[in-house]
């Protein structure tokens, strides 16, 4: 059964969801501006022109570029008028409540689907945002109540800068919520990471089993090398170097974002810092940090011989202090979940240089972000839906015109595949459909499967990147004020052993009888200032793992919480090891946990609509940055006309990186003279931010910085 709202006409260009493509952008400008001018001029000057007039010609031209220069800045100073937005929370999808004359369909509302949304309806466009999940809109960003407590699921902590409206990734937060999101920043140390007891240090060295990473790559570098080998300077300097190469690589991502919007004419003005990055992502994690701190490459000689470089040998570093080092280097790991033997230096060298400055955490509920951000659709003439499954795209004459909808709740009822085909569908159509949910499921399930583009992502001779890989969850209720407990401020994180990808190794084929390599141990009742008064006299904990997906497979038909005996002995198993691990990292909370939930990656299927119960997005390996994958990660492109991609896949991995993306996401959808307008309103709203820090700037100066902090790290 299908209802469908604002079918188009049938048959060639009457199509309402066809338009001009952004390449015809900047030709039908030039049209609406030199034909006028033509046309003005008198028949001495036509005639003149025609026999080939020189000055005729250059004054023709003189005119033509002040009047398309004229024009540009009017359609780049005509920003809509900021609305009054009040946020409140999605509703359940009905039909009846879609909005006529859509531009834009966005399917998902996570960090990226929620950014691309807000920057697009304050852009003047009529959006509408479809999210599978029955209640709550958010993505990994959405948090839930369960037994008169609360818990995040994505974003447990993130850089110092997102609460900076002053900073490049502040100040996109800023615009899209409208100043409404608010930041606490963590104090020092904001991680701290805590290795089991080893014995085996250099003679004369101290033996720790906990490294404190604070602001600053300088100062996280002498503070762990106290705890090391505080008497070696050359160890120090490698160290140093290693945390220069993060910075370059973070300078590398600001280069590719800013390629992803540039018209090709333009792409050699970061073409340079792209290269360099590429270089860099054809290494790995475990590759760099023996070449960096064992055989003491430069930057400039790692990047010279990418290709030759020694790979790391198998075993155990021989130098006690340069095995701790890169173990405790290996820090940000949690946050992109590869082995260092595997893991591309591109993903984790700028997750490290992402946090080098800090970390900080949502002032209440992590939910609040999308309420805010999706808010902005409906102050802008759009709408927001939960319980609204995207069962598929609908593409007319090669074009991505619309969506097929369905009730989430009523295809949960279904016990077989039959009778999901006779829950209700609507089609909704819009000029734009984006696909903030993953390039996996776009290209396996929400596009038809018969189209020549989906064959060439499903071969593998056309695309070697797959999904990430997902997590097991534990979700504590602790009873007692967080602050009379005495819980850490910062989060934990436990590392089984200094011999990483050995740790890894060990766990994925036994996961019931070895500890997790890595676990993440945080408290979001010490981070959130308004936790007291939230939940008084309560506390929460949570704990992440790595999961395989292969794991679980067998019971993914099973109904949430009604799965078989089997996969509930196999998770207690898991949370055996896990709440060891907590009663050791913090024991004040024995006896203390009122109540637990397990979540795998099924939940994560579930929940999140994540493919295999992929929590990044695409895996962060070596494949990621070949030239093969390009056209399908790293990019909002699709080669599909009227789709795009918004999320960790336009981009990165992580909140903020799906952030960025649904930023890239919005700018492919406006083409490049919309995204020459959305850039300047988020510079001037930026400009006017740092003029509030400090007044005695001019707005020509504040506008210049604010080019800077969006252009360059400096």
């Amino acid at each position: 059964m299908r209802m469908m709202i604002h079918h188009p006409p049938q048959g060639g260009n009457e199509i309402h969801a066809k338009g001009p493509s952004h390449h015809d952008e900047m030709f039908l400008l030039m049209i609406l501006m030199l034909g006028p001018v033509i046309l003005s001029l008198p028949p001495v000057t036509l005639s003149a022109l025609w026999k080939g007039s020189l000055w005729v010609l250059l004054g023709l031209i003189v005119a033509t570029t002040i009047m398309s220069l004229l024009f540009l800045a009017y359609l780049v100073l005509s920003w809509p008028v900021k609305r009054k937005v009040q946020p409140m929370r999605a509703v359940a999808f009905q039909p009846e409540m879609v909005p006529e004359k859509l531009d834009t369909i966005v399917i998902g509302s996570g960090s990226g689907g929620s950014t691309t949304s807000s920057l697009l309806a304050q852009s003047g466009q009529r959006v509408l945002v479809l999210e599978q999940h029955p209640t709550v809109t958010g993505g990994c960003t959405h948090s839930f109540r369960e037994q008169n407590c609360e818990w995040d699921t994505g974003l447990h902590y993130t850089s110092k800068a997102m609460g900076q409206p002053t900073a490049r990734s502040g100040a996109i937060m800023d615009f899209a919520s409208h100043g409404f999101q608010e930041w606490t920043a963590l104090e020092d140390p904001y991680d701290e990471i805590v290795f089991p007891a080893d014995n085996h240090v250099k003679k004369g060295a101290p033996n720790h089993k906990t490294y404190p990473f604070v602001s600053g790559g300088m100062e996280t570098v002498d503070r762990i090398m106290e705890r090391i080998d505080p008497d070696n300077e050359t160890l120090r300097l490698r160290a140093m170097v290693y945390m220069d190469v993060c910075n370059d690589i973070h300078d590398g991502f600001t280069a590719l974002g800013i390629s992803r919007i540039l018209p090709n004419s333009l792409q050699f003005l970061v073409q340079e810092k792209v290269d360099r990055l590429m270089k860099y992502a054809t290494l790995t994690v475990r590759d760099v940090q023996h070449a960096v701190l064992a055989l003491g490459y430069s930057k400039e000689k790692l990047l010279a011989e990418y290709q030759e470089i020694p790979k790391a040998p198998e075993g155990i570093e021989p130098d006690t202090s340069i095995r701790r080092l890169k173990a405790v280097l290996t820090h940000p790991i949690g946050d992109y979940a590869v082995q260092p033997r595997e893991a591309t230096m591109a993903a984790h060298g700028i997750t490290m240089a992402h946090y080098m400055d800090g970390g900080s955490y949502t002032v209440g509920a992590t939910q609040k972000i999308s309420i805010r951000l999706t808010s902005m659709v409906r102050a802008y003439g759009g709408e927001v839906f939960v319980d609204a499954t995207v069962r598929g795209i609908i593409v007319e004459n090669g074009r991505a015109v619309g969506v097929r909808v369905s009730s989430t709740s009523a295809l949960a009822e279904c016990n077989s595949e039959e009778e999901k085909l006779l829950v209700p569908e609507t089609e909704i159509f819009a000029k734009n459909v984006v696909c903030a949910t993953s390039v996996y499921n776009l290209y396996n399930k929400l596009l038809p499967q018969d189209l020549p583009v989906v064959k060439r992502f499903q071969q593998p001779t056309e695309r070697s990147i797959r999904q990430s890989n997902g997590h097991v969850f534990l979700f504590c209720k602790i009873k007692g004020d967080p602050d009379e407990l005495d819980l850490p401020k910062h989060n934990l994180w436990y590392f089984n052993g200094y011999g990483i990808d050995e740790a890894f190794d060990s766990y994925m084929h036994q996961p019931c009888q070895v500890r997790p390599p890595t676990v993440y141990i945080g408290f979001p009742c010490t981070k959130d200032t308004k936790w007291k008064r939230r939940f008084p006299g309560i506390s929460n904990c949570i704990m992440i793992s790595d999961g395989q997906y292969e794991w679980f497979e067998k019971w993914k038909n099973m109904p949430p919480r009604h799965r078989a005996p089997e996969y509930e002995a196999f998770k207690e198993e898991l949370r055996v090891h896990l709440m060891d691990i907590l009663l050791e990292a913090v024991p004040q909370v024995r006896d203390k946990v009122e109540f637990y939930h397990l979540g795998t990656p099924l939940t994560e299927v579930t929940y999140l609509s994540s493919y295999r119960g992929g929590s990044y997005g695409t895996f962060c390996n070596q494949e990621m940055f070949k030239p093969i994958n390009r056209k399908w990660t790293t990019t909002p492109h699709t080669s599909v006309p009227g789709l795009f991609l918004s999320g960790s896949d336009a981009f990165l991995p992580s909140v903020v990186g799906a952030m960025y993306g649904g930023s890239l996401g919005a700018c492919a959808v406006l083409g490049h003279i919309g995204t020459l307008r959305l850039s300047f309103a988020l510079l001037s709203n930026l400009s006017r931010r740092l003029r509030e820090d400090d007044p005695k700037l001019t707005w020509v100066r504040s506008l210049y910085v604010a080019v800077k902090k969006f252009t360059s790290n400096e």
